[in-house]
């Protein structure tokens, strides 16, 4: 029986080694102390006692091959650290890009591995570094500013509160002097000189309601496609009883439906192409970015 306490009081530097090492485990069915050792740059002993603590918690997912002096994964392998989520894979190996192999792996032998990812956008450091500082400063911040409404680019001042990742690109939630409400703005459309901060005291993000307000977002499978395959999407994104529900920030709502292809405007009339639905869009539509 796992003891989930021991698990959760495992140092941040172990918990990495000893993920790497499963997944190594889970895709090439053995691993070495050595391959600790050189990835890490950690003693001998160091990697013994890793080794010691994941067998400690997982005791039949490893067993030491004498002959050809490695450690195999056990025919009762269950992962304890890996959830079976598609980025578990990706974040222990480190897969950047498809060009990249992984940096940090624990064994020579991975077996292959490509990577579809969209095109990368720049990010200019020196937008972030500011952005960045502002939000932990609790300070405002002035800059240019490119919408894609107008010709010409807008001076602002913001109360940046936090940094967004949409999937695709990165953009800050912001309170704006400007408009007197909380937006969104693209990073990469900050122009001309960097960002200013300023000396005066950033309005809170805790009357961001957008912000602090989730809305379920429901999907299924498309009720046009055969029953078999119903259960295969089901099964695919860990739905229960035919859905799943995910809870999502209303103001990263538009994010969210177009990363998963489920903007209800946009959805196809192919079940075979769009094989998962918004089963509720009558309640997503009044947070859509056309509505506000």
């Amino acid at each position: 029986m796992v003891n989930h306490a021991e698990i959760a009081a495992l140092k941040w530097d172990v918990r990495q080694r000893l993920t790497l090492l499963e997944s190594t485990l889970l895709l090439t069915g053995w691993v070495r102390t050595q391959a600790l050792v050189e990835t890490f740059s950690i003693s001998r002993a160091q990697a013994s006692k890793d080794f010691a603590v994941y067998m400690s918690l997982r005791p039949d997912n490893l067993k030491y091959n004498k002959s050809l002096k490695y450690y195999e994964a056990g025919d009762a392998f269950t992962p304890l650290l890996l959830t079976g989520s598609a980025t578990d894979v990706l974040n222990a190996l480190q897969v950047v890009n498809p060009q990249q192999t992984p940096v940090v792996t624990l064994s020579a032998a991975l077996p292959a591995i490509q990577v579809v990812q969209p095109l990368d956008r720049q990010l200019d450091w020196s937008v972030l570094r500011v952005v960045s500082q502002a939000i932990y400063q609790k300070r405002k911040l002035k800059a240019a500013y490119q919408s894609m409404n107008r010709n010409e680019p807008t001076e602002l001042t913001l109360s940046p509160h936090h940094l967004v990742f949409s999937g695709f690109r990165w953009h800050v939630r912001a309170f704006s002097d400007t408009h007197q409400a909380y937006r969104d703005f693209v990073l990469a459309r900050f122009r001309g000189e960097p960002p200013q901060l300023l000396n005066e005291t950033a309005i809170s993000g805790d009357h961001d309601e957008a912000w602090h307000q989730t809305i379920d977002v429901i999907i299924e499978p498309h009720p046009g496609l055969p029953e078999s395959q119903r259960k295969i999407l089901a099964e695919d994104y860990g739905m229960i009883d035919g859905t799943r529900c995910e809870p999502v920030r209303q103001a990263l709502l538009p994010y969210f439906l177009r990363l998963m292809q489920i903007e209800p405007e946009r959805q196809h009339p192919d079940p075979k192409i769009q094989q998962i639905i918004l089963k509720n869009p009558e309640q997503v539509q009044p947070f859509l970015w056309r509505n506000n």
